[in-house]
């Protein structure tokens, strides 16, 4: 430990010692006591704040919601007729030109999910994706529909990193990793330019060949709807789901975001078929459970998210 630190210490208990030409003769006693006070004060104090990192990212990475065995059961039964959640005919609230959004919630089963419709085509509409966390995007922009995106792991309990390909507009912010999904898109105007619309695309693997040519690339999990047929999954968890699905001309996309505090989420089966009933050729499936977030016209319209923050985000604005 510096020696002005133990001096100074030990002049602040005893002002009477003014400088070290007076320390008494038991003063190498008092500084090594003086030292492993400081040194045991601060041990306890770099174990409390790994603590609460550990506790953080515990508590960032279980289950949002415990459910008993019997709910979930009595859940996935009502589920298991597709007309439960997916209904007959989708009623949709005009947001702006090219958006409309619809709200599904049953309290019986019990489920809330919302849908975007979005019009790729429209040309006052600008599709881009940002780095940082929804909330912040959204503090940032006049944006009309602002979502997570891109999965993250955590080292070593501070430090955070996207899990798949993350490109804005030509610049690779994070490195593709094959075994996921992606979502491309892109204007043929200069910097994402609203004018023209955007086409857009749903490939299974993040490849070089897959992402070549495209100047945005937002990395997901998995595709669950390929070319109109569902996708087999052998984990069948009701979770909070965030996810897109594109038309067979990719004229229109659609996004679902499903909640899980009270309700009890769905399965990625279930969203496929949600898709599908939507007119999706594919669809593909983004990050959800605690870092599912949905703005819309600057307003979190889910109950209590998100619980932590996403890296980046995919936002919709509007220039009419």
């Amino acid at each position: 430990m510096p020696a002005f630190l133990v001096y100074r210490i030990i002049n602040s208990r005893h002002p009477e010692l003014d400088s070290v030409s007076v320390l008494p003769k038991n003063c190498r006693f008092r500084i090594t006591f003086c030292s492993k006070r400081v040194q045991s004060g601060a041990a306890f104090g770099m174990t409390l704040c790994l603590l609460f990192f550990i506790l953080t990212f515990f508590v960032s990475c279980v289950s949002l919601k415990h459910q008993s065995p019997e709910a979930l059961s009595a859940a996935q039964e009502k589920l298991s007729l597709e007309s439960s959640y997916i209904p007959s005919q989708f009623e949709w609230t005009p947001l702006c030109r090219g958006i409309e959004t619809f709200r599904f919630e049953d309290k019986e089963i019990p489920l809330v999910y919302h849908i975007v419709r979005i019009d790729l085509t429209e040309p006052t509409l600008r599709l881009c994706c940002v780095k940082g966390s929804v909330p912040s995007a959204v503090r940032k922009t006049s944006c009309r529909i602002a979502f997570n995106a891109t999965q993250f792991e955590t080292k070593f309990l501070l430090f955070n990193r996207l899990k798949g390909v993350c490109r804005i507009e030509g610049e690779e912010i994070s490195k593709p990793i094959e075994k996921y999904a992606a979502l491309l898109f892109d204007s043929p105007l200069k910097d994402g330019a609203c004018g023209q619309g955007f086409r857009a695309s749903i490939v299974e693997s993040q490849t070089e060949e897959a992402l070549l040519g495209w100047k945005n690339a937002v990395g997901g999990f998995f595709v669950v709807l390929k070319d109109g047929k569902p996708c087999q999954f052998k984990v069948q968890s009701l979770r909070a789901r965030v996810g897109v699905g594109l038309t067979e001309a990719s004229k229109t996309m659609y996004l679902l975001v499903v909640e899980e505090n009270k309700s009890c989420g769905l399965s990625y089966g279930q969203c496929a078929l949600l898709f599908r009933a939507l007119g999706c050729k594919d669809a593909m499936e983004f990050d959800g459970g605690h870092s599912t977030a949905l703005y819309v016209d600057g307003k979190n319209v889910l109950d209590g998210y998100p619980w932590r923050n996403s890296l980046n985000a995919i936002l919709v604005l509007s220039y009419e």
